[in-house]
């Protein structure tokens, strides 16, 4: 009888370690994790549920701290599908998981994944030349109209000196 009680909880302690070490977000996947959070929900054990949760926030926390975008959008996704898919259950334990949706809809809000980032930088390169571009042409307009003056100061000195010249010569004649 003890032999049996032994292997019971042998086997109790073995199924929760496992179930501790797919809330380890550097070893395990999304679906582990998620998979963990619903053993914990079937056992009906409030604590552990509660544990996991905030376990779980934690992590998705050091994720978006870390800047580790690709991993956190990932778990995010899987997570939020989670909560969803349990809300009522959660609920039931009296579980607040909004803590870990705000998590959440930050992780929504970043550049979700390397197509975001490159078309946020194509967006800012083709402001930056359009930029470029104006500022040419305002350069270019400003340039022409400058040479217009010039052009026009040039034109009426040299009419002054012409029609001067044009004077002191017919004066010439006069005398």
């Amino acid at each position: 009888m003890a032999a049996v009680a032994a292997m019971c909880l042998t086997g109790c302690t073995n199924k929760a370690n496992t179930a501790e070490e797919t809330l380890d977000f550097e070893n395990a996947t999304p679906e582990a994790v998620v998979s963990s959070l619903a053993e914990k929900i079937q056992s009906g054990d409030a604590t552990a549920i509660t544990e996991a949760v905030q376990t779980v926030q934690t992590e998705l926390s050091k994720l978006l701290e870390d800047g580790n975008v690709e991993k956190v959008s990932e778990y995010a996704s899987k997570i939020q599908a989670f909560v969803e898919e349990n809300a009522e259950a959660l609920k039931g334990f009296n579980i607040d998981v909004t803590p870990l949706t705000n998590i959440i809809n930050q992780v929504k809000a970043l550049p979700g994944n390397a197509e975001d980032a490159a078309e946020a930088a194509n967006a800012d390169a083709e402001e930056a030349v359009n930029d470029a571009v104006d500022a040419g042409k305002d350069a270019v307009d400003a340039a022409v109209e400058e040479a217009k003056t010039k052009v026009d100061e040039a034109v009426e000195t040299g009419k002054a000196k012409t029609n001067e010249a044009i004077q002191k010569a017919a004066d010439k004649l006069k005398l």
